[in-house]
């Protein structure tokens, strides 16, 4: 029951019970006409009627609730009119806006969360109710990232799974009885196609092309410490330089809601200490953070970065900084353990092989791991055949000259091969692994 009251020089508002002779509770609705508070009186008479009868709303009622502005549905979550039965079948938009204000996250994520919504609501619709969404529909919305939007296989997987996230938290407010997206395929999240290694030579091409020593820093942090740009990088300051332990202390503001996660120790690296003593030296007296010309945030790294290399004669790869970072992970991996390179770089091994790890040179390390040097015989040869003697060419890899020994090389374990950004100017290689189809 549900009954419109004017008060006080023309305000209104809509008094309701939610039981016969129950308590009276009020939704204000401020200075509007009585056509409009009529309206409100029969809407807030069917969400009564809708959660005493734990009944999903119908279209009509689900869209003008939809509609409503923020402060209207923040007065009617007060008075228990947007939580419950009533609102379990929401519409899609109200349920998002709902999601977002209950996740705290950082702006990045904020940015991530946002594709996924920009795309649900593109193809659902704003007023699309929650739980007419079924897994066939979610498979269709996934086919529509494929076909329409021409999306990556491994962005695909990041929609799919931060869906998967967003209706979790539906399932937890009982708005929905079932996750519609939590059988769907997500696919492979990383993509092969876009993880390179790159070369030393390169980056000091890059470096020698810096416009200043900060910039300078910025890509040897990268590239020799390993650190994550910009949030890590710009977060260093002076005193987490200890020059006689030869130690960084790099705080991580990705891991610091984790116990423990929020900082790691890395070496002062000798490749990275030469520029941080340049710019240590360049350095106004009392300042803080080692970078601080391109702390604001209008600065745009990554157009920079695009133009340094292009000044090198480098055409840029992609993702311009994590293929930095995974370049010097997978670089510390051929000389330490797989948990120290984890910890100094600040990831698993599982994120490790799966995003970070590339081959350098598959090729010459078969040769190396099975004895052979250049020519393809081992070092120790059969007896009658000069046993014992030394190459000094064993672990060298060679390409070979004919379509019958690139054959005999692919027959051999040296599988199809990918490019890798080297300093000579032309493509490198390194072997596809078992994974890339």
């Amino acid at each position: 029951m549900a009954w419109v009251v004017e008060y006080r020089k023309g305000l209104k508002r809509v008094d309701f019970t939610a039981t016969p002779g129950g308590k009276p509770h009020s939704v204000r609705l401020g200075r509007v006409t009585r056509k409009k508070a009529d309206e409100f009186r029969v809407r807030i008479a069917e969400i009564v009627s809708d959660q005493a009868l734990g009944r999903p709303h119908g279209p009509g009622l689900a869209e003008w609730v939809a509609k409503l502005p923020a402060k209207m549905l923040d007065r009617l979550r007060a008075a228990g009119l947007a939580d419950g039965v009533g609102v379990t079948e929401t519409t899609l938009g109200d349920f998002l806006e709902r999601w977002f204000a209950a996740h705290a996250v950082k702006p990045q994520t904020t940015v991530f969360y946002g594709h996924t919504r920009r795309n649900l609501v593109a193809f659902f619709g704003q007023t699309r109710v929650l739980s007419s969404i079924t897994p066939e529909d979610a498979e269709r919305w996934r086919a529509w990232l494929v076909s329409e939007q021409q999306l990556s296989p491994a962005t695909v997987s990041r929609r799919v799974k931060a869906a998967r996230t967003m209706w979790r938290a539906a399932v937890r407010w009982r708005l929905v009885e079932k996750n519609p997206f939590a059988e769907i395929r997500a696919g492979k999240q990383s993509n092969d196609a876009r993880t390179v290694f790159i070369s030393q030579e390169v980056v000091e091409r890059a470096i020698a092309h810096a416009p200043d020593t900060e910039w300078a820093c910025i890509i040897a942090l990268a590239r020799y410490g390993g650190l994550r740009t910009p949030s890590e990088t710009f977060l260093l300051r002076w005193q987490d330089v200890d020059w006689e332990r030869g130690t960084i202390r790099v705080t991580v503001p990705k891991l610091e809601r984790f116990e423990g996660l929020d900082h790691r120790v890395i070496p002062l690296f000798p490749e990275l200490r030469t520029y941080l003593l340049k710019l240590f030296a360049e350095a106004e007296e009392g300042a803080e953070f080692l970078i601080a010309r391109y702390r604001k945030g209008c600065i745009n790294l990554r157009t920079q970065f695009e133009r340094i290399l292009r000044r090198a004669g480098v055409d840029p790869w992609p993702r311009l900084f994590h293929n930095l970072r995974g370049s010097r992970e997978t670089e510390l991996m051929r000389s330490y353990d797989l948990r120290t390179v984890c910890a100094w770089i600040g990831n698993s091994p599982e994120v490790a092989a799966r995003h970070y790890a590339t081959s350098v040179d598959l090729n010459a390390d078969f040769r190396r791991a099975a004895g052979l040097n250049g020519d393809g015989e081992g070092t120790s040869k059969k007896p009658g055949c000069g046993g014992g003697q030394d190459h000094s060419g064993a672990g060298q890899a060679e390409t070979p000259d004919s379509a019958e020994d690139q054959q005999a090389q692919q027959n051999q374990g040296f599988g199809p091969e990918c490019p890798v950004v080297s300093d000579s100017g032309k493509r490198g290689y390194w072997a596809r692994e078992d994974s890339n189809l």
